[in-house]
């Protein structure tokens, strides 16, 4: 009897250990919506593969759409079962119909005129309805590598809707488009991958941007993009120039007759910024089209283009430097005006002055220099140098001195170079 009332015993006490952890293994779902408003928090238990119908939430008159786990409504809740404590996003599609004149905006080879959507009346670039499906659009246009797009609605003078841009965070992934769920950047561009003639299509929900989704099918081989002579007008548009005034860009100058043109600035607090060809309406940014990111500091940049005005590669920036380049070291020239030639790197003086000093041996020489060492004075960045950016002697010309040991000055308020 007494063992018999032992078990019991035991069997009660597991049971309500049991109970005890069966009730701490559940973890709370905050249910929002694409702006983040909680909209429930339901506790389930842990390990639970969720569904629409444990959420708990509903609104009249639109359909529930999906479940994310993001506010971006960008990637879908996949099933997993939920160990911990986790927001999850909901997107209600809406059953209104959308009248909005969606247009195709952006800097395109084979429309020169759209010129990111100020071309006016906009007929030829407005996406226009399918016939029989909800809320779809679609437009058919010559699209080329590299070219740069958003779909927007723009009023007249060029008026760009605050809340209807669709970016790269709206594209169905594929071989033609960049963007989709890996496009977080707010607000990039969609590059095209491959020319083509292709159908781009629009699904929009009538209230909701994030779950607005745009393809492409390629139909055809691209017609030749016109020949067109392009304007050039490179400036430096930045959110640390008067918080995006037009008013303070930088001018960018053209490094002689080649497409590449370069300028310094200056960053007193952290930012973004792009380079804007005014006389296109291009805009250059990092290589997946978001905005370039910087911290304070003094800067170089040096913008390469093709003739059909694409990034040649990609921008550089950077805090440029003094070097000395010549016959001497690498017999680089400019492309000695880079980071790792240290050696040859001039060093900031108290009076504001930069020097070097350096011992030239007849491995500096040239066969042109009739056994002399030859430079001048660089001031660049990533073995580049800009035309205004070289400082030789009076007259502009390189500096020519013997085998010997030397302290190399450089005064930037004048543009002189000293030999000692």
């Amino acid at each position: 009897m007494k063992k018999a009332l032992v078990c019991l015993l035991a069997v009660a006490l597991l049971a309500f250990a049991c109970a005890a952890i069966a009730e701490e293994e559940t973890v709370t779902i905050t249910v929002m919506d694409a702006n983040e408003n909680v909209l429930n928090e339901v506790e389930v238990p842990k390990g639970t593969v969720v569904t629409a119908e444990d959420l708990g939430v509903s609104r009249e008159g639109y359909v529930l759409e999906g479940i994310y786990v993001t506010p971006a409504m960008l990637r879908a809740y996949d099933n997993s079962p939920i160990e911990a404590d986790t927001p999850l996003f909901v997107a209600f599609q809406s059953a209104q119909v959308d009248e909005r004149p969606w247009m195709l905006a952006g800097s395109l080879r084979g429309y020169p005129d759209n010129a990111w959507g100020k071309v006016w009346p906009q007929d030829d670039y407005l996406f226009q309805p399918v016939e029989g499906e909800f809320n779809t659009f679609a437009i058919e246009v010559n699209l080329y590598k590299d070219d740069e797009f958003k779909i927007a609605v723009i009023g007249e003078g060029y008026a760009w809707s605050e809340t209807d841009s669709l970016d790269s965070r709206n594209v169905v992934p594929s071989e033609y488009l960049s963007g989709g769920e890996d496009a977080f950047d707010t607000g990039a561009n969609i590059k095209v991958l491959q020319d083509g003639l292709y159908r781009l299509t629009l699904v929009t929900d009538a209230e909701t941007i994030a779950l607005c989704e745009i393809s492409a099918e390629r139909i055809g081989e691209a017609a030749p993009p016109p020949e067109v002579e392009y304007v050039f007008d490179l400036q430096v548009h930045g959110s640390f120039l008067g918080n995006w005034d037009v008013a303070q860009n930088v001018t960018l100058t053209r490094n002689g007759d080649e497409y590449l043109w370069y300028g310094v600035f200056d960053v007193a607090e952290a930012g973004e910024f792009g380079v804007k060809n005014y006389g296109t309406e291009a805009w250059f940014a990092a290589p997946d089209g978001a905005n370039i990111q910087v911290e304070p500091g003094h800067y170089m940049i040096f913008v390469r283009l093709t003739e059909d005005n694409q990034l040649a590669e990609p921008i550089l920036w950077g805090e440029p430097a003094y070097y000395v380049v010549g016959t001497c070291g690498n017999k680089g020239w400019a492309a000695d005006a880079n980071a790792d030639n240290t050696a040859y790197a001039m060093q900031a003086q108290e009076d504001g002055t930069y020097a070097l000093a350096v011992t030239f041996t007849e491995d500096d020489t040239d066969t042109w220099t009739e056994g002399q060492v030859a430079f001048k004075v660089a001031y660049g960045l990533g073995g580049l140098v800009g035309n205004d950016y070289w400082y030789g002697d009076a007259e502009g010309n390189n500096i020519m001195v013997a085998p010997g040991e030397y302290t190399i000055v450089f005064d930037p308020a004048t543009g002189a170079v000293t030999v000692e």
